[in-house]
């Protein structure tokens, strides 16, 4: 892991030409780029300590600190599906019933559904 502050200083602004678009642009791409610096090293250092504690899980003492070693798992549903099929084994399964968005877009029209659309958060994608 290399010392050197990779992080870009806060006073290394765009230009005050550009235009405040163009400035927030550049600032977020930025930002972009150091968090994905920070992700890397925080990685980096996860993996080391993981490492030099041994693997295993559980709350280690290091320090002053608690450092938590956590190992996520999930049923292999496929291999249920496999051995143990539905046709056989229906108590295993749950049966959903939910709207079918494309029976839903054939059957109304455009602007009936467009009056009927649940907004959600705006976000910013920049390419």
């Amino acid at each position: 892991m290399n010392n050197a502050a990779r992080i870009t200083p806060i006073d290394a602004t765009a230009p005050k030409s550009l235009e405040i678009k163009e400035r927030l642009i550049a600032k977020r791409a930025t930002l972009r780029a150091d968090a994905e610096y920070i992700a890397g090293e925080l990685a980096a250092i996860d993996g080391q300590l993981i490492e030099l504690l041994g693997g295993e899980v559980g709350t280690h003492d290091v320090g002053d600190a608690k450092v938590q070693i956590k190992e996520y798992s999930r049923l292999d549903t496929k291999w249920i599906e496999a051995e143990y099929p539905a046709a056989t084994y229906p108590q295993l399964y749950k049966t959903t019933t939910s709207v079918d968005n494309d029976a839903v877009k054939k059957q109304f029209a455009p602007a009936v559904l467009a009056e009927h659309q649940v907004r959600g958060a705006k976000s910013v994608v920049v390419k």
